[in-house]
Parts: C-alpha cells; structure tokens; sequence
C-alpha cells in the first residue's frame, strides 16, 4: 500500500511539471506566434486587397484560426480542458454586442476561436505589446483608452452593414484568486444604449482557479484546468430600460442590470 501512494505521488509530480513545462511551452508559441503575425501574415493580409475592411475581415479569421489551434494545442497537451453551452449561438453571433466576465488570461482567445468573426476591444498595453500589436492592429481591434472617442469608435463599428460582433470585458481587467466578478465598468453599458444592438452574456468559469489577475503562468494547479462557458440569450436593451433616452442614469440602470445577470448565474442564485 505504501509503495502503491509513492508510486502515485511520483505520477503526481511528473504530471506536475510535465504541464508547467506545457504552459511554458503554450505561452512561448503564443509569443512566436503573434511575431510571426506581425512580421509575415500581416504584410501578406495587407498586400492581398487594396479594401481596409477586407484586410481586417481575413486579418481577423488569422487570428481567429491562430486563437483556435492554440486552445486545442493547450488542450492536446493536458493543460485544460472546455466545454461550451449554447455554442451555436456564439458561433452564429453577428452584430452584437458580446459581454464576458474575465476569469483567465486565455478567456478573449478560447472566445475569439469559437467565433465566426469578432471584433475585439483591447487595452493599451496589448496595442503595445510587441508580442500582440501586429495581431491587434492588422485586425483593427478597438483601442480602450478610456475615452468618449473608444465609446463612439465601437458604436460606429457595430453600425456598420453585416457587422462582426464586438466582444468586450465589462470588468476591464481580470478577477483576483478566489474572486469570482469585480464590478462592471460603465463602458459595455454606453455601447449598447448608444449601438442599440442585442447584448449577448457569456458567462465564463474556470475550475480549479489559475491564470488570474496577478497570479504567475507557472503558478499550474494540481491539475488541468476545466473552462466552462455558457452562452445565454440575448439582451434587448429597450426591454430592460423601457425607453431610448441616453442619459447617465440609463447607463447606470444598464451596467447594474448586466452586472446582476451575471452574478446571479454565477452564485449560484
């Protein structure tokens, strides 16, 4: 019996750092990947039509086919694991408005893999990154710089005939260890009153815990992560505010009826 629990505590360990080696491997493709973008199929993206908003359109199924084969290797190596509700939804999803909560540093890339197409807000520090600018830019993600122009930029680009979704994290940033939803900023809220367009919750858990907010990527659990997505019907927002007018107190009104769909479902309410 004794030697049975060594024999499985050295299985243990070997398991172990057979995935902080994986992850570490998975996050240096992700870097060479996002150079190799940059570098070679963004030129390539951007010679193949003299129309921006073809280049975007083939730099985004790129990215979104980069996104998908990084999710399966991950998978393919132990690392993690998913499994989606409602995927058909995500995958027929055309100009809305995508809310997530953000419980991982890999919930925008399984997303973006399992969509058809999406449009992306992103923050300074990837527009900036030399990993993950080429990426962001040659598909013409949305700069959140926190001003009224990044609201009407994503208003715009949801307008547009036969749109791509837009897939945005109210929570802006993600949840600390043991968290599970920071407060929503009011930035989803203003696109979709001034967008008008449907508003689709996706609801994002990650059992056990890891890859969030200032944990380490070689900080692995004892074993491989479960992501378990589940895509809901979509919001009108005329049915949750009763009228169109835009007005601070619609926003607020707006944020706090998105902010409770999404911790009820996940507390268990």
């Amino acid at each position: 019996m004794e030697e049975m629990l060594k024999r499985n505590q050295i299985k243990q360990k070997s398991n172990y750092f057979w995935r902080v080696a994986a992850t570490g491997f998975s996050f240096a493709s992700f870097g060479a990947g996002g150079v190799g973008i940059a570098t070679v199929v963004a030129p390539l993206v951007n010679l193949s039509s003299r129309n921006p908003e073809i280049r975007q359109q083939r730099a985004q199924q790129v990215i979104r086919y980069g996104f998908k084969g990084f999710t399966e290797m991950m998978v393919k190596l132990g690392i993690m694991t998913y499994h989606v509700e409602g995927l058909e939804k995500l995958q027929n999803s055309r100009q809305e408005l995508v809310i997530a909560n953000h419980p991982t540093l890999v919930d925008v890339v399984v997303l973006i893999g399992l969509m058809q197409q999406a449009n992306c807000v992103v923050k300074q520090s990837l527009w900036s990154n030399p990993f993950t600018r080429g990426p962001v830019r040659s598909a013409g993600y949305i700069l959140n710089a926190g001003s009224q122009q990044f609201i009407e930029d994503c208003v715009t680009r949801l307008k547009e005939s036969d749109a791509a979704s837009l897939l945005i994290f109210p929570e802006g940033t993600r949840t600390e260890k043991g968290e599970y939803l920071n407060e929503f900023q009011r930035g989803a809220a203003n696109i979709a009153i001034r967008a008008n367009v449907p508003v689709r919750p996706v609801l994002i858990t990650c059992t056990p815990s890891t890859l969030t907010k200032n944990e380490k990527w070689y900080h692995v659990p004892a074993q491989p992560f479960h992501i378990e997505i589940k895509v809901l019907d979509t919001i009108d927002v005329q049915d949750v505010l009763g009228d169109s007018e835009i007005s601070p107190k619609q926003v607020r009104q707006l944020n706090q009826s998105f902010y409770q769909i999404f911790n009820d479902e996940l507390s268990g309410k």
